[in-house]
C-alpha cells in the first residue's frame, strides 16, 4: 500500500473516532438536562368592592341627586368608581350614564365646570395686586365687584364725570391666577392620599402632590407669577355689564365674608334701557319670556345705560291713576219748604208760607 494512502486512512480513522466521541458527549448532555417548563403566573384576582351605580339613566349636564344612585359590589380596581353616594351627589355628568352602570370619575365634570351653577357663566376679568386685594383672593371666595370709570360728560362741559359704584354683589371666585377650584379639590385629594398612602399614578392628585413636594411653597413665593386674571361665576343676565365695565373702566374686587348674604336691591332704582328694544306687538307670554335671564343678556346694555344716563333709562310703565279721595261733605240742616217771591230783578227777602 502506498504511503500516501496509508496516511489518509489514518487521518480518516482519527476523524471518525473524534466524531464518535463528540456524538456520545452530546447524547449524554441531552439525556441529563432537566426539562424546562414555563408555568404562567396566575393573574391577580381583583376583589369585589362597593361602588356607586346609577339607578336610572343620567343625562349629561343635569345635576345628580341621591335618588339617582345606589351601591353594589363589583370587581373593580381601587381607583375606579366611588365608594359612597355622598361623593357623587351634586356632581354633573359630562356624558350620558346608562341605568345600572357604575359612575366613574372620568364621567363627571372636573375643575371650573363643576363649580358653575345653572344660570351662571364663568367670566374672566383682568386683575392686579390692587384690584385683587393684594392677591389675597383664593378660589372659592365670595367677592363684590366695584367699577370705576369716566362717564360721558355733558354737552359743552370741559370736565370729565368720573364715577365709582358697586356693580355686582357676592360673586363666587372660580379661579384666580394659576389656581382654580379644580386644583384645590385635587390638592385636597392629594393630602388625603398622602395621609393614607400614595395617590393614583397619573392622576391630577399625584401631579399636585409632586408639585407641592418639589416646590414646598405656596402661591405667594417669589417664583410664582402674579395673578393677571380672575374667573368669576356670574349670572348670565349680568355678564354683559361686567364685560362692558371691564372694557370701559377699571374693576376692583372686594373680598367679603361667605356668611354675609346681603345684596343690593336693584328694584328700587331705575332700570337701564337695553340695546335691543322689545317689539311692540308682544303678547303676555312673550312679555314674560322677555324677562328671562338669557333674553335680558341677549338684549344687552350700553355704556350710557351702565353709567346711569337719564336718557338711557327704560321708560316706566304707566301706573293707573288713582281716583282722588272725595271730600266729606258737611250735612246741611233740612230747610222748610216755602215760596220765594222775587220782585223785579232783585230777589226780596224770602218769605215762606206755612
Amino acid at each position: 500500500m502506498p504511503k500516501a494512502i496509508r496516511i489518509a486512512a489514518i487521518l480518516l480513522l482519527v476523524l471518525a473516532v473524534v466524531l464518535a466521541i463528540l456524538a456520545v458527549g452530546i447524547g449524554r448532555k441531552t439525556t441529563s438536562a432537566p426539562e424546562l417548563t414555563v408555568k404562567a403566573e396566575p393573574a391577580p384576582s381583583v376583589p369585589k368592592r362597593v361602588v356607586v351605580v346609577a339607578t336610572r339613566a343620567l343625562p349629561a349636564g343635569q345635576q345628580i341627586t341621591a335618588a339617582d344612585l345606589s351601591t353594589t359590589e363589583l370587581q373593580v380596581a381601587a381607583h375606579e368608581g366611588f365608594p359612597a353616594i355622598t361623593e357623587v351627589v351634586g356632581r354633573v355628568p359630562n356624558s350620558d350614564i346608562a341605568a345600572g352602570a357604575m359612575v366613574a370619575p372620568g364621567q363627571l365634570l372636573q375643575g371650573i365646570a363643576a363649580g358653575i351653577k345653572p344660570g351662571e357663566r364663568a367670566v374672566a376679568i383682568p386683575v392686579d395686586e390692587l384690584a385683587g386685594v393684594s392677591n389675597r383672593i383664593t378660589p372659592g371666595d365670595y367677592v363684590d365687584v366695584f367699577m370705576s370709570l369716566q362717564a360721558p360728560s355733558e354737552a359743552g362741559a370741559q370736565r370729565d364725570n368720573p364715577q365709582a359704584r358697586l356693580l355686582l354683589s357676592r360673586l363666587r371666585v372660580l379661579g384666580y391666577g394659576a389656581e382654580d377650584v379644580g386644583t384645590q379639590q385635587a390638592a385636597a385629594q392629594a393630602e388625603d392620599a398622602s395621609a393614607s398612602g400614595q395617590p393614583e399614578p397619573g392622576s391630577r392628585a399625584e401631579t399636585i402632590a409632586s408639585r407641592g413636594n418639589s416646590s414646598g411653597s405656596g402661591k405667594n413665593d417669589g417664583n410664582t407669577a402674579p395673578a393677571r386674571s380672575a374667573i368669576l361665576a356670574v349670572p348670565v343676565q349680568d355678564a354683559g355689564r361686567l364685560l362692558l365695565a371691564a372694557h370701559s373702566g377699571k374693576l376692583f374686587l372686594a373680598l367679603r365674608n361667605p356668611g354675609d348674604t346681603a345684596l343690593a336691591d336693584a328694584s328700587i332704582f331705575a332700570t337701564p334701557a337695553s340695546v335691543l328694544p322689545l317689539r311692540r306687538d308682544l303678547d303676555a307670554m312673550d312679555a314674560e319670556a322677555a324677562e328671562r335671564p338669557e333674553n335680558q343678556a341677549y338684549a344687552g346694555i350700553s355704556l350710557a345705560a351702565l353709567v346711569g344716563d337719564a336718557t338711557a333709562r327704560k321708560p316706566a310703565a304707566a301706573a293707573p291713576i288713582a281716583a282722588a279721595p272725595s271730600r266729606p261733605r258737611a250735612t246741611r240742616p233740612a230747610t222748610r219748604q216755602g215760596i220765594e217771591i222775587i220782585r223785579g230783578t232783585t230777589p226780596s227777602n224770602r218769605q215762606s208760607s206755612p
